[in-house]
C-alpha cells in the first residue's frame, strides 16, 4: 500500500487505545468519568467561590454608591446647628437659641436638581428677622445671625417649592429664650 492509500485508512480511534485521539474524544470522555485533565479548567468549587467573590464585590460597590447617594451632605461647620431641608419638610423642624446669642445654621438640601418642584433648591426664611438664606441641590451652606435680645418665636418657612409657605411640613419655628 502506498502513502496515499495508507492515509485514506485511517482506523477508528477507539480501535488503537494507546492512538492520540482528537481533542473533543478527550474532553467527552473526562467529562463522562467525572474528572479533568491535570492543568485543565478550575474545579467547579473553586469557580463557584470566585463567582461568589465577584458578586459580593459587585454588590458591594452597587450598595455603597445607594448609602453614598441618600447620606446628606457633610456637615462644614461642627458649631453650627445642622437644618437639612427636603420635599418631605425641614429637620429639625424647631431650633432654640439664647437672647442676642450668635448663631450658625447650616443649611443643607437633601434633594437632588431632579426635583420639577424648585430644582432642589430650598429656603429658610424668617420674614421678622429679614432672613432669606438659600442653597442649591445636594449643597450644604453655613449662615450667621444674632438672635433677637428678647424672647419670643418666629416662624420659618421655604417658599421655593413644596407649596411654599401653605405647606406645614415647609415650615419651622426658632425658639428665642432669655
Amino acid at each position: 500500500m502506498n502513502r496515499k492509500d495508507n492515509a485514506m485508512t485511517r482506523q477508528h480511534p477507539n480501535s488503537d487505545p494507546a492512538a492520540p485521539q482528537p481533542r473533543a474524544v478527550r474532553r467527552a470522555t473526562e467529562r463522562a468519568e467525572g474528572g479533568r485533565a491535570p492543568g485543565r479548567g478550575l474545579s467547579r468549587p473553586l469557580r463557584l467561590a470566585i463567582f461568589g467573590a465577584i458578586a459580593l464585590l459587585v454588590g458591594g460597590a452597587a450598595i455603597g454608591l445607594v448609602v453614598s447617594r441618600l447620606q446628606a451632605p457633610g456637615g462644614t461647620d461642627a458649631a453650627a446647628f445642622q437644618v437639612h431641608a427636603s420635599m418631605g419638610g425641614f429637620d429639625p423642624p424647631t431650633l432654640s437659641v439664647k437672647a442676642g446669642q450668635t448663631v450658625k445654621v447650616e443649611l443643607s438640601s437633601m434633594d437632588t436638581s431632579m426635583h420639577s418642584d424648585g430644582g432642589g433648591w430650598h429656603q429658610l426664611a424668617i420674614d421678622a428677622l429679614g432672613i432669606n438664606w438659600k442653597v442649591g441641590p445636594e449643597a450644604s451652606k453655613v449662615f450667621e445671625f444674632t438672635a433677637p435680645a428678647t424672647a419670643g418665636t418666629y416662624s420659618w418657612y421655604c417658599d421655593i417649592c413644596c407649596g411654599g409657605k401653605a405647606n406645614p411640613s415647609m415650615q419651622g419655628k426658632l425658639t428665642v429664650t432669655a
